[in-house]
């Protein structure tokens, strides 16, 4: 157990010696660390002021670090060590190194999960004693002591981070730490808040923000409000229906909540006029304070809404404060961009904010994430504000705010006019780089919580669905004001390009107020004009046009119209475009594609050009995320297309090896790569064979060692496709195909045993279509493999390893294809081990004797050498061996419990009657024959006269079809005919159990002899069962 010492030198070792030395001091320290008592030594490292800060930073990291594990751990923390740690935990109060107060505060909240309440019962009181000799320290004194303000400070943050701990435990016990920790600490907090707020009331003003007691007063004052809002809203989370006490307590902290989220706005703005653009130090540390009350404040409210947004409209004040937000909004949108955008920041600082532009800024007066909160906030309430929602409302005493015509319609006007249309800096981006800025404004549905443009199209749509009797009018209006005439400058084209945004965006509303037909032709026209300011046009065009198809809830036919508008854009080179608007054609003509209503006949004059005309853009375009995009409306249309696409595999899989070979190592452009040509193969099914060698080349590539293990599933999927879309595995000439892949799988499946499944499902999709072939080819190779795989394997891989193999059997033709090297390669002795000596599943030993059947079906005398030769494998003659095979057989027939699975164990032991082997006449009169009647008991077949009907109708069967698990997924493939024929021509199916028994018992008559076969079984059945069995066989 090391010293305090040797534990102080490993940290001075490991924080001060150059990278190449890092991971051995590393290791040595994290070595050190598992010792006793270390907690406590890493915390005194830390409380040492007379040594290096990187020492006393990394000791407390590290104590942080390793809470969780021992302070609960006696063999190594203490209990005597738990009362020190307890205590010097609050030694850091007056800490003036951020990074260890920090990290002494999560240390403390990892320690609370662990002993509060129990074992440190007076935790949340020793912290609010700290809390309230410090805050009243600082009430009392008109001058402001920074020792006073510091202790306050970390006292507070050591309450907030407890209680975020607490309320993040997501479980009964944690419920029930919140609920105790809420009835202390809520008498504390209500008045202390009040306190510190109207302290900060008196003592901000635009004279004080550059004074570093008044930045401390601002942060403890948020720090109180971050304590207050979290048991609130937690207890705000977890409280359906309030009592009196709740509910004012809730209407304590909103009216609270409300006035001082609107002191501080304003205080906020004078400060930022005050300071101007380049504050001091201390001026922008408090602005940036000032910023995170006013966002920590919006915070709960949005959290509240979130959560039960009913229950927050009604509290007393609700509505005035949304219309504060909404005012501040509009206030907003009069500014020029520069006060929101920090335009006319200098240089450096103006990049990060761009850079960072959720991280509220403390230098313009209307940083974009206030602005953002403001619109979510409004946005949020007007669900309940609706007029249907106040039709509907059932309580006479329930009082339902909606919003006045004018009120709407102003709101509607403001996001388009201001809001919603492109601002210089959009402009400045999309020429920088018009591809990232396309990329970044499809992203739709994660930025409009952190822009504003985004957030303001939320907005819009937002109040189009609870105001529509007012809104649609507004938007055709707007429409028809503008559709007239042509815009004739940069601000016209603007505004248009935001009115067709909010068209775009209420598509679903506006689709049966504007006939798309009588727009077309103008979208047309502006679409072809080249003009460079009109690809502003473009892009918002052909966004509209996938907008207003894709929209489900009032599906649209797609106009021929639409197809020649979308090609001009994807096809123009012109000024008037660039690779924005051809990027925005791709990603409209893919939402087109994918509309309910899709039309291929309409379509398919135009496939040619428009798979001819994407290649040229996945050329041009710089990004793998753009390339991707194309690739998936390629996709889409080839799905779409389906057989048409035959006509055209080859031009358009030309350019993919080239594409291939270029992507190099973008493994997420190589896998778009080979999911196209995955829906290539589906699409074009039984006349894929063209497509093979390119098939062989990427699956070889996308699985070779470098590449597996990042296009591994998706060259499997491709892989899987061509097969079971494979008509034949005849070799062409000259030409790679699919019969090339069948070593590299054969090896995998004896060496992979992660990809067990996936080899065998693959070997099943070759062996339906030519498993005579594959068996010719290489059946010592592939039942070698099995071998090693059925000995390696687990349960569910052992399953799917029989499953294939009986499959095998079935499709062979005949028993000498295989049973050599069945028995050569081990495989066979490992199957009958697994049989005689497994102890365990049940469904997996019955999988087992299913594949026995289907050997014994096909011929019972190889059967019988096959147990005879690997008898010795297993330690026992062959008449013990097979003894043994047939108690363990007939033991688990019970276990069986599909119907086909139990008639074709009564057939295969109806043709192992056939062998004439002792071991199976001495059970022909008992257990064999119990098994006979209990299936014959169990199922009704009959012969079918009719030469159109199936042979055999299976009453046990519910009818031919076969069941899911035995298609595997296989539907609409070739794959899918080949499995389904195979299950219908099954002797299981077509053959009369009847009279294949008594087919098989005259065939043993035979070669026993009457008197060997009468003393074996006639004279020695059971007369009822006799009689039973006889009358069976009758029917």
């Amino acid at each position: 157990m090391a010293s305090v010492d040797e534990l102080y030198a490993a940290i001075l070792k490991y924080v001060t010696e150059g990278p190449s030395a890092m991971k051995q001091n590393e290791a040595a320290l994290q070595e050190m660390l598992k010792g006793q008592g270390m907690l406590l030594k890493l915390q005194q490292i830390a409380l040492r002021r007379d040594i290096g800060p990187i020492v006393r930073q990394q000791a407390i990291v590290q104590a942080k670090n390793n809470t969780q594990l021992q302070w609960k751990s006696r063999a190594k923390t203490s209990e005597e060590d738990l009362v020190q740690l307890r205590q010097n935990v609050f030694l850091f109060i007056d800490e003036p190194d951020e990074v260890v107060a920090r990290n002494n505060q999560m240390m403390l909240a990892k320690a609370a999960r662990v002993d509060f309440p129990n074992r440190w019962p007076d935790l949340l009181d020793t912290i609010m004693g700290h809390i309230q000799v410090n805050v009243q320290a600082r009430l009392a004194s008109p001058l402001p002591d920074e020792a006073v303000l510091l202790r306050s400070r970390r006292s507070l943050g050591l309450l907030n981070a407890v209680l975020k701990e607490f309320v993040s435990m997501r479980s009964p016990i944690g419920t029930q730490i919140c609920t105790k920790a809420s009835a202390k600490v809520y008498p504390f907090l209500a008045p202390l808040v009040e306190q510190l707020t109207t302290l900060l009331n008196t003592s901000l003003t635009p004279a004080t923000i550059n004074q570093p007691s008044t930045v401390y007063d601002v942060e403890i004052t948020r720090l109180s409000w971050k304590c207050w809002s979290k048991m609130m809203l937690w207890a705000w989370g977890r409280t359906k229906k309030l009592s009196p006490e709740e509910e004012q307590a809730f209407r304590d902290f909103f009216s609270a909540s409300s006035s001082t989220v609107q002191q501080m706005w304003n205080y906020r703005m004078g400060a930022v006029q005050v300071a101007g653009s380049s504050p001091d130090a201390v001026t922008a540390q408090c602005l940036e304070l000032l910023t995170k009350l006013v966002r920590g404040l919006g915070k709960s409210f949005r959290k509240m809404q979130t959560v039960a947004a009913s229950r927050f409209v009604v509290l007393p004040g609700s509505t005035d404060l949304v219309m504060w937000y909404w005012s501040k909004v509009a206030e907003t949108a009069q500014a020029g961009e520069e006060l929101i955008t920090g335009k006319s920041l200098p240089g450096f600082e103006r990049h990060v904010y761009l850079l960072f532009f959720t991280i509220e800024s403390s230098l313009v007066p209307y940083p974009v994430p206030l602005v953002i909160q403001g619109m979510a906030i409004f946005k949020d309430s007007l669900s309940q504000w609706s007029p249907k929602k106040k039709e509907d409302s059932m309580d006479a005493d329930q009082h339902v705010e909606t919003l006045s015509q004018s009120m709407v319609t102003d709101a509607v006007s403001l996001l388009i006019t201001r809001y919603i249309p492109l601002k210089p800096s959009d402009l400045e981006r999309w020429e920088v780089d018009p591809e990232e800025f396309l990329n970044a404004e499809d992203k739709e549905n994660d930025q409009w919580e952190f822009d504003i443009r985004p957030c303001a199209e939320r907005v819009l749509m937002a109040l189009a669905l609870q105001y529509p009797d007012y809104v649609t009018p507004l938007l055709q209006q707007l429409f028809q004001g503008i559709i007239s005439s042509p815009p004739t400058d940069l601000n016209g084209i603007l505004q248009r390009e935001a009115i067709y945004c909010a068209l775009g965006r209420c598509a679903g509303r506006m689709k049966g107020t504007i006939n798309l037909d009588e727009w077309l032709p103008i979208l047309e026209s502006e679409a072809r004009n080249t003009n460079s300011e009109y690809r502003l046009l473009k892009r918002r065009i052909a966004w509209l046009l996938g907008k207003w198809h894709h929209d489900d809830s009032r599906p649209l036919a797609v106009h021929v119209k639409v197809w020649e508008v979308l090609l001009a854009v994807l096809t123009d080179r012109s000024a008037g475009s660039d690779s924005a608007v051809r990027l925005a054609a791709v990603i409209a003509l893919r939402d087109c594609v994918e509309n309910n209503d899709f039309d291929i006949e309409s379509f398919h004059p135009f496939l040619e050009q428009f798979l001819a005309n994407l290649y040229p853009v996945i050329s041009e375009s710089e990004t793998v995320e753009s390339k991707r995009r194309v690739f998936k409306t390629m996709n889409s249309i080839v799905g779409a297309a389906g057989p048409r696409i035959v006509p055209l595999l080859q031009p358009v899989a030309a350019p993919l090896p080239a594409l291939w070979t270029e992507a190099d190592t973008e493994y997420l452009l190589k896998q778009e790569i080979l999911i196209f040509v995955k829906d290539l193969v589906e699409a074009s099914k039984e006349h894929s064979g063209v497509l093979h060698p390119l098939v062989v080349m990427l699956i070889q590539q996308g699985m070779a060692p470098g590449a597996r293990a990042q296009l591994d599933i998706d060259s499997l999927g491709l892989w899987e496709a061509a097969i079971r879309n494979c008509p034949s595995l005849q070799p062409v000439p000259g030409q790679q195909g699919l019969l090339d892949l069948l070593p590299p799988l054969v090896e995998t499946l004896g060496s992979d045993m992660d990809a067990q499944a996936n080899s065998n499902h693959l070997l099943e999709s070759y062996y339906l279509i030519d498993c005579p072939l594959i068996l010719q080819l290489c059946s010592q190779q592939l039942l070698s493999a099995y071998a090693t795989a059925h000995q390696q394997a687990l349960p569910t891989s052992i399953k799917d390893l029989t499953e294939s193999l009986e499959l095998l059997i079935q499709l062979s033709g005949s028993a000498l294809a295989w049973a050599e090297a069945i028995h050569s390669s081990g495989l066979f002795a490992s199957l009958l081990k697994y049989a005689l000596l497994s102890k365990g599943s049940v469904s997996v030993l019955c999988d087992h004797f299913y594949l026995f059947s289907r050997m014994v079906m096909q011929d019972p005398d190889v059967f019988v050498q096959l147990v005879a030769s690997a008898a010795p494998a297993l330690g026992q003659t062959p008449e013990e061996a097979f003894n043994n095979l047939m108690d363990v057989w007939w033991r688990n027939f019970d276990s069986m419990a599909e119907s086909r699975h139990r008639k074709m164990t009564a057939m295969s032991m109806a043709n192992l009657t056939t062998t004439a082997q002792s071991q199976v006449m001495d059970r022909l009169a008992t257990e064999i024959s119990n098994v006979w009647l209990d299936v014959l008991g169990e199922i009704k077949e009959a012969e079918a006269d009719d030469p159109d009907n199936p042979p055999l109708h299976t009453y046990w069967n519910d009818g031919s079809e076969p069941p899911h698990y035995w298609m595997r997924g296989t539907e609409n493939t070739l794959e899918e005919d080949r499995r389904r024929d195979l299950w219908i021509k099954d002797p299981v199916q077509t053959i009369k159990l009847t009279k294949y028994i008594g087919e098989k018992l005259k065939i043993t008559e035979a070669k026993t002899g009457k008197a060997a076969f009468d003393q074996a079984f006639t004279d020695k059945v059971d007369p009822t069962v006799l009689k039973q069995l006889q009358e069976a066989l009758a029917t």
